[in-house]
């Protein structure tokens, strides 16, 4: 039986209502596996989403480079 990871993702996030990113880290735990392993798997569409939430977060810095003025 094949586990598809990002369906898992999906499912997690809608009914338990969480970020992809901790999704992520339950996901790991859970399955006892490295985050580094699952993000191999994982899909453009949950790729885009992270990063979204990461943007969200203040956890990255803005897309466009804007030149000191």
């Amino acid at each position: 039986m094949s586990v598809n990871i990002n369906e898992t993702l999906d499912k997690m996030v809608r009914d338990k209502q969480m970020t992809y990113m901790d999704a992520i880290l339950k996901y790991t735990n859970d399955v006892d596996c490295e985050i580094e392993m699952v993000a191999k798997m994982l899909n453009k569409q949950i790729k885009d989403k992270i990063e979204a939430e990461a943007y969200e977060l203040n956890m990255m810095k803005d897309r466009s480079s804007k030149l000191p003025l």
